[in-house]
């Protein structure tokens, strides 16, 4: 349990995705200042949105989080009074000037249910074990360790793992972290004392231990698990499930993919 001693006024702001926009958006209506963004620029739609928001509204974007580190050594005035850092689905490892830094605490959300899966883990590993269910966490970073800190909530919500692809799930993961958020913030926001549970064990995944097991063994396994691995590693523009002749990655579909495809060209 930690209390939240006041209301967030000043924020440092990490995202990518287009819901990050969309909680970007959020904090400036609320009032909340966002002195500085950090996001993956030059990704081809991925946030432009945010990009747009940013420039908008004057705030500083940086493609990389290097200069925010070289800002807190120097002692910037632009790294001052910071109440909070919000990681929003970042994708690289947040480091201790930075996890130090807030008056309130650095809070990641996570659009994987935790304490479950880490890091690489989430939409491809969920579908491979046939869970019923998936979720999105929020929890404090307090060590570079990747989403192991203080568990502030995690919100669930029904999948089935017979149909969902990583494309889908994805699709429904940021519509549910942009709600779970908005709840999070506006708790810190009140003057209630923000309750934790712990965050122990769980799946961790490397990327390379991730793209590993995309990879199909036409030797052992079965018709039921390839189609189970090409919907779980099924994310256009990026090669899923595969098998490797002579060297070379060949990625595979299925008459499901087809038809999903079919259906996003004409919707």
């Amino acid at each position: 349990m930690q209390n939240n001693r006041g209301q967030v006024k000043n924020v440092i702001f990490l995202g990518r995705k287009p819901a990050a926009a969309l909680a970007l958006k959020f904090l400036i209506e609320k009032g909340i200042r966002v002195k500085a963004i950090v996001t993956r620029m030059a990704v081809a739609g991925e946030n432009e949105a945010l990009e747009k928001i940013a420039k908008k509204y004057l705030i500083p974007i940086f493609p990389d989080d290097q200069p925010l580190y070289e800002m807190i050594e120097k002692k910037s005035k632009e790294v001052a009074d910071i109440d909070m850092v919000i990681s929003f689905s970042f994708w690289k490892k947040i480091k201790n000037p930075l996890i130090l830094l807030p008056r309130l605490g650095c809070v990641n959300f996570h659009p994987a249910p935790l304490p479950d899966y880490k890091s690489r883990a989430g939409y491809n590993t969920a579908i491979l074990d046939q869970r019923k269910d998936y979720g999105v966490s929020a929890h404090f970073i307090d060590s570079e360790q990747f989403d192991a800190g203080p568990i502030i909530r995690v919100d669930k919500f029904p999948i089935d793992s017979e149909t969902e692809t990583a494309f889908s799930l994805e699709a429904k993961t940021q519509i549910k972290l942009l709600q779970l958020f908005k709840k999070v913030m506006n708790l810190f926001s009140s003057s209630r004392l923000i309750k934790t549970s712990l965050n122990i064990g769980g799946l961790y995944l490397t990327a390379k231990q991730l793209e590993a097991m995309k990879k199909v063994d036409l030797n052992k396994d079965t018709p039921e698990k390839i189609h189970r691995m090409i919907r779980a590693f099924f994310f256009p523009p990026y090669i899923g499930a595969y098998v490797e002749i002579g060297g070379e990655k060949f990625g595979l579909v299925d008459e499901y993919i087809l038809k999903s495809v079919d259906r996003l060209i004409h919707k």
